[in-house]
């Protein structure tokens, strides 16, 4: 099985800065034009299923990106819940701060741990592997996908390591249980 995870497009957190989790920001006019990008990227590719995040940004990215598509909505799918910090600008976040979150997650601000995080992407991976399509398309955030690259490569991998634009495409290749990175596309760019 050949599974795309697609970031939604630039949201209105995104450009001015803000954590977002769950807090249920729209589209962008760039992020529009960049889930338009994200189609012509994938429009010679036939999905036999197609997955979003319940949360609108992900969902008018997928509308966009592949029309004509159904979807199944999942709550599996969202960003990490940041709790209290939701829809607060990065800079009033102290670096400390970021530095505690980054490794176990938001459950001292109400919002969630990296343990449960990890576990809930973890049972979406689980519920693909014990599914019968060829092609898929998922239509997530950020740290969802850096989280399960995480899971992946078995390391945690900084997140400055790893650049996912708005619109990013990480490709999987899923053979039983053996999860396999294909490819990493930051599609605005190309």
């Amino acid at each position: 099985m050949l599974i795309y995870f697609i970031r939604h497009g630039e949201s209105e957190t995104n450009l001015n800065i803000r954590l977002t989790g769950w807090y249920d920001t729209p589209l962008t006019e760039k992020g529009i034009e960049d889930a338009k990008k994200a189609g012509e990227f994938l429009k010679n590719v036939h999905f036999d299923k197609v997955f979003t995040s319940d949360l609108k940004r992900a969902k008018k990215a997928a509308d966009i990106a592949l029309p004509g598509y159904s979807y199944e909505e999942s709550k599996l799918l969202r960003e990490i819940n940041v709790g209290s910090l939701s829809n607060t600008p990065h800079s009033d976040i102290s670096k400390e701060t970021k530095k505690i979150t980054a490794k176990i997650g938001y459950s001292d601000f109400g919002g969630e741990s990296r343990d449960d995080f990890i576990s809930r992407i973890s049972l979406f991976m689980k519920q693909l592997e014990n599914s019968k399509y060829n092609t898929v398309a998922v239509f997530c955030h950020a740290g969802w996908m850096r989280a399960m690259l995480d899971i992946v490569t078995g390391l945690y991998l900084p997140r400055q390591s790893v650049y996912l634009g708005n619109c990013a495409i990480t490709i999987y290749k899923l053979n039983g249980t053996l999860w396999q990175l294909n490819g990493l596309f930051n599609i605005p760019s190309i």
